[in-house]
């Protein structure tokens, strides 16, 4: 006799049907007493929701994980192409569960407001967010700054085009533009703030379309798909270096004064020590360890430090200016 259920590793249980005979015997030459049959039936009832119940605990006990099991649920916007990212990223796994005794579980979506999202709903512990995700996600959910690397207290915007365009300055933007995510803050929220600064052709900010991400921007500037565009100075430097941008095919005609930029947050409901033990991880990460200057690299830092909610009023003000924070 088969089992009525079986689990194989993490895939969905196979079901084989328990066939449940619920023929009713009605005839008078049996002599069955209404009594009986009432009985009978209720005994074969019995027998299926027992057997229901057999098998929803059995499901339960194939799919779930040990009650006693500490997550750690982490997630990060997706400043380049999420699945790569989350690929990238997966060094850092083994590092975070030994430092705080959580298992962690990294998600990267596909929108910056996917995380913030997930924060106002408490489907995250702690996330990695840009300056203006880190004040929407203040204002809505309540996060707090743990930690940032030194750069992003000195954060750039820059802007490309191709090496051959005439373009050389904010005032010479007349054709099509490109921004990274609308809630971007050296992809849309800082460069769009100092292109009205600096009196750029209102029709070039209208008509600007969203590439999504820092990489996508640059690709699109460098295949022509667009006149000019701004991004993340470092996801540009980075791309220059690993070959994702080839020489001279784009050039940096402006970059904007510093602003505060990336930081990891933690949502207002998880355990203060938890948040504490993930901050101290990241401020622990040393170059002198050649596992951890691994990590630093990946992460495309030298070190990380305390992060600071008022640092951010820049920030909140130039969102609010611009309409993207009431």
């Amino acid at each position: 006799m088969k089992p009525a259920l079986a689990c194989t590793g993490n895939t969905a249980p196979v079901h084989q049907e328990l066939d449940f005979n619920f023929g009713r015997r009605t005839t008078l030459r049996k002599k069955t007493s209404r009594f009986r049959y009432l009985i009978s039936g209720w005994s074969w009832h019995r027998l299926a929701l027992s057997a229901a119940l057999l098998t929803l605990a059995f499901v339960g006990g194939c799919n779930s994980k040990p009650a006693n099991e500490a997550r750690l649920r982490i997630s990060m916007i997706p400043t380049t192409d999420p699945s790569k990212a989350l690929r990238d990223n997966q060094p850092l796994l083994a590092y975070w569960q030994k430092q705080t005794g959580e298992t962690p579980e990294l998600t990267i979506p596909t929108s910056y407001a996917a995380v913030v999202e997930a924060l106002v709903n408490n489907k995250v512990d702690i996330a990695y967010l840009g300056g203006f995700t880190y004040v929407q996600a203040s204002a809505r959910a309540g996060v707090k700054p743990l930690v940032q690397r030194t750069i992003d207290q000195q954060f750039h915007s820059v802007f490309i085009t191709q090496t051959d365009s005439k373009v050389h300055s904010l005032a010479d933007l007349h054709g099509h533009f490109v921004f990274g995510d609308v809630n971007s803050t050296s992809g849309h929220l800082m460069p769009l703030y100092y292109m009205e600064q600096e009196k750029v052709d209102p029709e070039v900010i209208k008509n600007a379309s969203f590439s999504g991400a820092h990489d996508a921007t640059a690709l699109a500037v460098a295949n022509g798909k667009a006149e000019a565009g701004a991004m993340d100075e470092q996801v540009y430097n980075k791309m220059i270096a690993n070959g994702q941008l080839k020489p001279g095919a784009v050039r940096v005609f402006y970059t904007t004064p510093p602003f505060f930029d990336y930081v990891w947050v933690a949502n207002k409901n998880l355990d203060p020590k938890v948040a504490s033990a993930f901050a101290d991880s990241m401020k622990a990460l040393s170059a002198d360890n050649p596992e951890q200057k691994a990590l630093l690299d990946l992460l495309n830092v030298k070190g990380y430090v305390v992060a600071n909610d008022a640092d951010y009023e820049k920030l909140r003000e130039a969102a609010k200016s611009a309409g993207l924070l009431h």
